[in-house]
């Protein structure tokens, strides 16, 4: 009856032993997504400051900052000693004192009704110069091939096909005391579940008046990337 994809007594777990996130781009599922966030970044030459919201255990904005991004954090909580504690959920843009090269937000904005959208876009735009960059669960099926022609450590060529159908299964149903004690935990929307394709939430993105650059799977194809540009 009900979709709760983190079964309570494991929340409570990380919940009691501060590990919330903690190791996570140790998995291959994360660590592969994390990666196509820092290059998806790194391959936007005019880029030079990046501001991203939710930024998990910080592992993206470590390793950039470490090769010279202005890379600023904000987060509601001090874990992870964001650069700029706010609620991004009650933000205003003129809160924050600069604006970015580029705002993100990789995994987080399922975890806001999907009515709180295009406010919420709205804000990633505002706070940025140019680019805005998310990430959002996508629930779907198919298979990815990938072919590799290498010569030692470098790949001559590269040929990869993907093919993914969304499950349309119903939106994710939880129980009222599971959302009380882990918001956190839950996901409002993902893309590909009823009343969520792929093309709505586009279509929403452009109506902020941003132009999309590019979308693409991980290779972990529940996360789904999003690139797009301010017009």
């Amino acid at each position: 009856m009900f979709d709760e994809p983190h079964p309570p007594v494991v929340l409570d777990r990380v919940v009691n032993e501060k590990s919330i996130n903690k190791g996570k781009f140790l998995t291959k599922a994360h660590s592969e997504s994390y990666l196509y966030q820092m290059q998806t970044i790194s391959k936007l030459q005019d880029v030079n400051s990046v501001l991203e919201i939710g930024p998990g255990e910080g592992f993206v904005a470590k390793n950039l900052r470490s090769i010279g991004y202005e890379y600023h954090t904000l987060d509601f909580e001090d874990a992870n000693e964001p650069t700029i504690k706010a609620d991004f959920s009650s933000l205003e843009p003129n809160q924050v004192t600069q604006s970015y090269d580029l705002t993100c937000a990789c995994q987080v904005l399922e975890h806001f009704p999907y009515e709180s959208l295009l406010k919420n876009i709205t804000t990633l735009a505002q706070l940025s110069k140019k680019y805005v960059l998310i990430s959002l669960p996508c629930s779907c099926k198919g298979f990815s091939i990938k072919l590799n022609i290498s010569h030692g450590q470098h790949k001559r060529k590269t040929k990869q096909i993907d093919f993914y159908l969304p499950t349309n299964l119903p939106n994710r149903k939880y129980r009222k005391e599971y959302m009380e004690e882990f918001p956190w935990a839950v996901h409002y929307w993902e893309i590909g579940r009823k009343g969520f394709p792929l093309k709505r939430i586009l279509q929403d993105i452009e109506s902020c008046k941003l132009k999309i650059l590019d979308k693409f799977h991980s290779p972990n194809p529940f996360h789904y990337f999003i690139l797009s540009q301010k017009e």
